[in-house]
């Protein structure tokens, strides 16, 4: 059995990784302070909003300042792709929600939305709305379709809405936190303005709140001044996990939507990576540009970018190395912790493909592994494989994934 270190470039101090997650720095771009980060789906693109009223677009494989955008001279706290449109939506402290088309930065529309400073911003995922969240205790709805009607208030917080999320798997439903300390959960359909539910339990007010993006889980993460990160089940509204470190206010907090792992960032001046299913601490990254403001991951990407009081970092987890194996032919992958299988010895023999061609393979899916895959390897005899993670080990069989052993290892060799 061999055993790994987790390796890190730049300046981050990491501990041991039971997940063995290289982390590499792609991104380190000083500024004044950035408030929120986001990635654009396509392309390399990190959005940074900042204190001093600016809006950065950083390229974070070339390192370099794509395009800056005056919004106004007041902080911008947040700002957001939203590329069915081709828009960045800024949230600023002069209370105006704006639109600005990315490529010639032209300004789109402009609303006052609120009467007090803007804390958040969350684009549908699908539908024409926006929310947007204040200082001023409400939460609105804007229906862009609809001349940027103002559809509903949110009303029930007793004080600052700092941030609101969409449920990913239900796109009528969305959470709030708020410094009340309590996160609630609502809807948007019909004329209901009054929120289904509080999730409470957090000592001091709460900072960010975020849904678990894939599986089955019905989970909500948030983060609180009471340096708390807590997993609540939507569903029995019980907090299911408490997971303590920081050493200060937490600023944010989520689910990586391809890697196994939750993470946080604090006013501590670090990100910490906790396991998806143990809930372990399992790193700490400290590129010293003072307090964390903002986590952004990418669905399908193991990039994630961290807004600093002093810049940006864009880091990528793990390796980009597929896991796979391949026995006389028969080919077995992972995707997250999805197994998937191809034969080659299916392809039509009259078919010849040049060298780099694709083949057109017919992809079959096995199923789950019970742990998240980073080494595969099949026996010599074709009809088993075993996969390693997370410090374990269980053998399948090659044909329908199912289990005949499983232990502790790191992988085999």
């Amino acid at each position: 059995l061999k055993f790994a270190k987790s390796s890190i470039e730049g300046a981050a101090h990491a501990v041991a990784m039971p997940l063995r997650l290289d982390i590499k720095k792609k991104l380190s771009a000083r500024s004044d302070r950035v408030k929120c980060v986001d990635f654009h789906p396509t392309e390399p693109w990190t959005l940074s909003a900042l204190y001093s009223g600016n809006v950065f677009i950083w390229d974070y494989n070339t390192q370099t300042l794509v395009k800056q955008l005056e919004v106004c001279n007041l902080p911008v706290r947040c700002a957001k792709f939203c590329t069915r449109k081709q828009w960045i939506v800024t949230a600023s402290d002069d209370m105006h929600v704006r639109m600005f088309n990315y490529n010639t930065l032209e300004k789109v529309h402009e609303i006052e939305a609120h009467t007090d400073y803007i804390r958040y911003i969350a684009i549908h995922p699908s539908m024409p709305y926006i929310l947007s969240s204040s200082d001023d205790m409400t939460i609105k709805l804007w229906d862009w379709d609809q001349n940027w009607a103002n559809t509903h208030v949110f009303e029930g917080h007793a004080h600052y809405v700092m941030m609101t999320q969409w449920n990913p798997k239900d796109s009528t439903i969305f959470c709030s936190c708020s410094l009340d300390r309590s996160i609630k959960v609502w809807g948007c359909t019909g004329n209901q303005t009054q929120a289904h539910f509080s999730l409470s339990g957090h000592q001091k007010g709460v900072n960010c709140v975020e849904y678990a993006p894939t599986g089955d889980k019905p989970y909500i993460i948030s983060g609180s001044d009471d340096r708390t990160v807590k997993i609540w089940d939507y569903q029995t509204h019980n907090c299911i996990q408490t997971l303590s470190g920081h050493t200060n206010n937490v600023s944010a907090a989520l689910f990586h939507p391809t890697l196994p792992i939750i993470m946080t960032g604090s006013e501590d001046g670090t990100a910490r990576i906790w396991h998806g299913a143990t809930y372990k601490m399992e790193a700490t990254l400290n590129y010293s540009l003072e307090r964390v403001w903002s986590i952004a991951v990418l669905k399908g990407s193991n990039a994630a970018a961290i807004g600093y009081d002093e810049g940006t970092v864009v880091i990528k987890l793990g390796s980009e190395e597929p896991v796979a194996s391949m026995h006389s032919g028969k080919i077995v992958w992972a995707r997250g912790n999805e197994i998937q299988t191809a034969n080659l010895k299916l392809l039509d023999e009259g078919t010849t493909s040049a060298d780099g061609e694709r083949l057109p393979l017919s992809i079959k899916d096995m199923g789950s592994a019970e742990i998240f895959p980073q080494y595969i390897k099949h026996h010599p005899n074709g009809r088993l494989f075993a996969v390693c993670g997370d410090g374990e080990f269980v053998i399948y069989t090659a044909q329908a994934l199912r289990n005949k052993s499983f232990g502790s290892a790191l992988e085999f060799v």
